[in-house]
């Protein structure tokens, strides 16, 4: 019996030897709670695995006192010493001592007999599990059979519209088919720009089908095609001019709707925001686009300025809604559980995912965001909150909340970044940012609440 930490951790391995000579089983008794103790016991078990491989050790952990009280937190703290101990590897961990050394043996042999018969299920599982186990080449006719299933098979027989895998699709480092790629947009690399036989400009959406894994994803992606080439016509909402197949991805081809995205063009503005003419302007289209979205009941999911392309060929803006890979249908006060969103446009009940959400009141939400950041700078909303990148998502959410349950915080938000004080803008962020989703102002109504404006 050897004991870290009293004698055990200074014994040199002549004496370690004498003591473990001819014997069975080694028994190593530790509280496991102090720095000595612990280099104590790893130097005995390194010694005991190299120099004496035959002998049986068992690790026995005492109480620190015997006298102290099993109170919930210090059976906690045992219990993680225990599995600890369990990390070394030997032959059994004993809990406790009996008193004789009859008693002793008893256990030890118990202990042995115990771990030889989980051994034995061990293996013969092991065994059983090992004779389903396919081979490489199995595994890669159960691939593909997934792959046909998940991209042939299914499109073919629930998705109409969606394009054939086109085996002889070019697929080059600068060509897709008849479209000449360009550059990759910035912080979008699955987003291409290109252009096609009549030098037009095209974006091209990558899906790279080893990265979807079940069938909903290949739904969703049918969905944006659909929505984006068949059911919504807006000037607003950027069109899906078509859809092509080949074996390594899926790409839908987009309408060319500017270099760069809001988020982008804010950036690069001085305050970063827009004059406020062009904000509102911009906001405009922005809830002309959700609005016409809305009466069809498809809610977007995830509108910020991410999704929102600009294109700034002429003096004025023209902003387009993209991505849609988060739509839905949803009627007047249906409810959704998906989360879809990231900050700062995520409206709090969604980031909360607490209970199901009112969709179209939370595509509200972040549509007063989008203005909010245009018309009065880039970052207006998480000065005016002060949440912590690291923070999780609902704590965020609870801050808006609060935020803005306050009197004067809109007004407040305005001015965080550049002193903006602008009627319509106010007017439009009391009623869109607004806690409760049943008084939020629809994007309809927003549309002509802005139109105000523009009168």
């Amino acid at each position: 019996m050897l004991a870290p930490g009293v004698g055990g951790e200074d014994a040199s391995p002549d004496s370690i030897a004498q003591i473990v000579e001819q014997r069975e089983a080694v028994l190593i008794v530790s509280v496991y709670r102090t720095k000595k103790e612990k280099r104590g016991l790893t130097r005995l078990l390194d010694y005991l695995g190299t120099a004496h491989p035959d002998v049986l050790v068992f690790l026995v952990q005492l109480p620190d006192r015997l006298d102290l009280e099993l109170t919930r937190d210090y059976l906690s703290t045992l219990m993680t010493r225990q599995d600890a101990l369990y990390s070394f590897g030997a032959s059994g961990l004993l809990m406790e001592l009996e008193g004789d050394p009859v008693g002793l043996q008893q256990k030890i042999r118990l202990e042995l007999k115990e771990n030889a018969a989980i051994q034995k299920r061990m293996c013969s599982f092991v065994s059983r599990v090992t004779k389903g186990v396919p081979s490489g080449s199995e595994c890669q006719i159960m691939q593909d059979e997934f792959y046909s299933l998940l991209w042939e098979d299914i499109p073919h027989q629930l998705m109409p519209g969606f394009a054939p895998m086109d085996e002889r699709l070019l697929e080059l480092g600068n060509r897709v088919g008849d479209f000449q790629l360009v550059h990759r947009y910035a912080d979008h690399q699955h987003v291409l720009l290109a252009a096609n036989g009549q030098h037009d400009n095209v974006v091209l959406k990558v899906y790279d089908k080893r990265r979807v894994t079940d069938a909903k994803e290949v739904e969703c992606i049918y969905q944006e095609f659909c929505l984006l080439a068949h059911t919504l016509s807006h000037p607003n909402i950027i069109r899906c001019v078509s859809m092509l197949h080949s074996q390594c991805n899926v790409y839908l081809v987009l309408q060319y709707g500017g270099d760069e995205c809001m988020e982008q063009v804010l950036s690069n503005q001085p305050g970063y925001r827009l004059s406020m003419d062009d904000a509102l302007n911009c906001s405009t289209q922005v809830a002309s686009a959700v609005s016409y979205c809305h009466a069809q009941d498809i809610v977007h999911g995830q509108v910020s300025m991410r999704h929102v392309s600009v294109d700034t060929a002429s003096h004025l803006h023209i902003c387009r809604l993209v991505d849609f890979s988060m739509a839905a249908h949803a009627p007047d006060f249906s409810t959704r559980e998906t989360l879809c969103g990231i900050l700062p446009c995520v409206s709090p009940e969604m980031a909360l995912e607490e209970e199901p959400y009112l969709p179209k009141p939370a595509d509200c939400w972040s549509l007063g965001v989008v203005l909010l950041e245009t018309a009065c700078g880039q970052g207006s909303l998480e000065l005016s909150v002060r949440w912590r990148n690291a923070a999780p998502l609902a704590h965020a959410a609870w801050q808006m909340l609060e935020f803005f349950a306050q009197e004067g915080c809109h007004a407040e938000a305005m001015t965080k970044m550049g002193g903006v004080r602008e009627g319509t803008t106010l007017a439009c962020l009391r009623a869109l940012l607004t806690p409760d989703p049943l008084l939020r102002m629809s994007a309809s109504d927003t549309v002509g609440l802005l139109s105000t404006w523009r009168a």
